[in-house]
């Protein structure tokens, strides 16, 4: 499948069944767990995803990727932050770069919009290629841990945040 063939918009009501497939089979594959779809179920019901920037990866009119992003506090304030999770692309797309013309779309639409920056917890040898960084390093924690897999990336030439950040709701569930 090429890359050239793949249409980013945001997600949409009619998405939610295929969003669940794809999440699912993803992190099933990756992870063997299914978890990080009732994760996006619950941001979408207790209206925590940013829309504009939960995205899906369409090619032929069948999705197959999705990228989720909810908002993030530092040290208990609102700073402008946003909490890259998941982002998922379909067994059968993967390393076509499916997932990162996602990311990237979403980062390009976060730093137009003034957001800040953006934390996830993932690969630290994959993250790397869009701009994130381990934060713990740089004196921001979270709730997850001070792992390589912590990461940060400031957005819009924004100053590296320090302080502790914490997700939405429905992450502690």
């Amino acid at each position: 499948m090429p890359v050239s063939s793949i249409t980013v918009r945001a997600e949409r009501s009619g998405d939610f069944e295929a969003i669940d497939q794809i999440v699912s089979a993803a992190f099933l594959a990756e992870f063997g767990t299914t978890t990080e779809a009732a994760l996006v179920r619950r941001l979408r019901g207790r209206h925590e995803l940013i829309p504009e920037l939960t995205l899906v990866a369409e090619n032929d009119g069948l999705i197959v990727g999705h990228i989720a992003f909810s908002e993030v506090t530092l040290d208990g304030r609102a700073a402008s932050g946003l909490g890259l999770a998941p982002v998922a692309v379909a067994p059968n797309a993967q390393n076509a770069g499916v997932g990162s013309l996602l990311i990237n779309a979403a980062l390009e639409l976060a730093a137009h919009d003034g957001w800040r920056f953006a934390v996830l917890l993932g690969h630290p040898a994959y993250y790397p290629r869009f701009g994130f960084i381990p934060a713990a390093p740089i004196g921001l924690t979270g709730d997850y841990g001070d792992h390589d897999g912590w990461m940060v990336k400031t957005l819009g030439g924004a100053t590296l945040p320090t302080g502790h950040v914490r997700y939405c709701s429905a992450f502690f569930d």
